[in-house]
């Protein structure tokens, strides 16, 4: 799947955009494949998405999951997200609906960013217990997990430093056994390398400009 240039585009303005906002640090893309993977970010804001669709490589085209209700709760929103159709909206009353979309992508040459917890983490360095899901369609399809790590997106100010670790894709035939061990096996291997990429983050200032207008932006 290649991106259109409308894409590249819109990839540029909202980059330079949000460098004025915020410090964003992105290490490890390196270790980013040029084949279809899925991402599988700790999740804590809408920040995090956002570098990892600004920052990635372009291609594979990476699409994200988002709520259908949350994607359309306002105007604002559901001309975004019409203006950049890489978002799958997801139901949750419908999971077979949402896992037979995201293998289509990987099937069809793309890649997902998903946040493994399942939820909106609440402390900066923690993290949730994972769900399968992300373990499950790197079997599937055969595309590799890729963890990456985000410090500092809980909470935004003006020049908050952030930053994304990257770290070494995980690939589903590194385990053996029936799909159920194998689907324990990595995601316990992806809880241990998401962790060793969530140091803590720096004491924050006593002044955090527009913190309550970036911290809940989108």
């Amino acid at each position: 799947m290649h991106a259109t240039w409308q894409f590249h585009l819109f990839r540029r303005i909202t980059r330079a955009l949000l460098w004025c906002l915020l410090r964003v640090r992105v290490e490890g893309l390196e270790n980013v494949p040029r084949t279809p993977y899925i991402a599988c970010v700790n999740h804590l804001g809408w920040a995090e998405g956002f570098i990892v669709m600004l920052w990635f490589p372009p291609e594979p085209l990476i699409h994200g999951l988002g709520e259908r209700d949350v994607m359309e709760r306002s105007a604002f929103r559901r001309w975004f997200f019409k203006q950049v159709p890489i978002f799958l909206p997801l139901e949750r009353d419908k999971p077979r609906q949402a896992v037979r979309a995201m293998q289509d992508v990987l099937q069809r040459g793309g890649a997902l960013g998903l946040a493994p917890e399942g939820k909106l983490g609440t402390q900066e360095g923690a993290l949730g217990e994972l769900q399968a899901g992300a373990a499950y369609l790197s079997i599937r399809t055969g595309a590799p997990l890729v963890p990456v790590g985000a410090t500092g997106t809980l909470e935004l100010w003006l020049w908050k430093k952030v930053t994304l670790r990257v770290g070494k894709a995980i690939l589903p035939g590194e385990f053996a056994g029936d799909f159920r061990t194998r689907t324990r096996a990595m995601t316990r291997r992806l809880d241990r390398e998401l962790r060793a990429l969530l140091p803590g983050d720096a004491p924050p200032p006593r002044v955090k400009l527009l913190r309550n207008f970036l911290t809940k932006l989108f």
